[in-house]
């Protein structure tokens, strides 16, 4: 898995600004290129009373990698988002399998979702995870090289192969997914692309970041 910077537009002067446009007022950078104090304490004003709209006056755009089912998770982020996607009806590499680290086991005491530690049998698990996947693969291939489309053939890859998007949102809606997905109750997979997406955007928005995730992880302060 991974998450690319690609491009943004901002900082947490527009922020600033964008607040204070209610007034008709506008701040400037000091000679170091920082923020003034008093829009320092604007930001965290504003992060903490939940006045979100200013936060939305930027643009964030990342290239990310990871399989479907982190893909999806990260999809139902759709308010501030907008997603392109790689499609296997028109691309012809191969697909890539994601491997994890271990298997998990199942979680205890009725909950029906999350994980335990790492499974005693998860070795030969995993194995036997390649092995299925690279099966399944070798069927894909050889079902386009035998004439069917490539929009149906992709039906017989597994869940474990990785995708690619173009993922644009403000520093608002990355902050909101940041907080849900970096969150302990995560699944841990969208855990750790959520703190990859959380080192590319706070130094780049380092007050309004830390404001907005208020400690969520080791990407809140800048």
């Amino acid at each position: 898995m991974r998450a690319e910077y690609v491009d943004h537009m901002g900082s947490d002067l527009s922020i600033v600004n964008a607040a204070r446009v209610s007034f008709d007022k506008r701040s400037a950078s000091d000679a170091i290129g920082g923020t003034k104090a008093h829009d320092a304490k604007l930001i965290r004003f504003l992060a903490s009373h939940g006045h979100d709209l200013p936060f939305a006056h930027t643009a964030i755009t990342l290239r990310m990698r990871a399989p479907i089912p982190i893909r999806t998770q990260c999809f139902k982020h759709k308010v501030g988002f907008v997603e392109n996607e790689v499609s296997r009806r028109y691309v012809s590499t191969d697909p890539v399998i994601y491997v994890p680290a271990e298997f998990r086991e199942a979680p205890t005491g009725g909950i029906k979702q999350g994980a335990g530690g790492a499974h005693p049998s998860s070795a030969s698990l995993l194995a036997e995870y390649v092995t299925a996947c690279d099966a399944a693969v070798e069927r894909y291939t050889r079902m386009i090289a035998e004439g069917i489309c490539p929009e149906q053939a992709r039906f017989v890859l597994p869940q474990g192969v990785l995708t690619e998007w173009i993922w644009t949102g403000s520093l608002l809606a990355f902050a909101r997914f940041y907080n849900l997905r970096a969150d302990a109750h995560a699944q841990r997979e969208v855990q750790e692309l959520a703190r990859m997406v959380g080192k590319i955007i706070a130094p780049r928005y380092p007050l309004a970041w830390a404001a907005l995730v208020a400690g969520k992880g080791s990407e809140a302060k800048p």
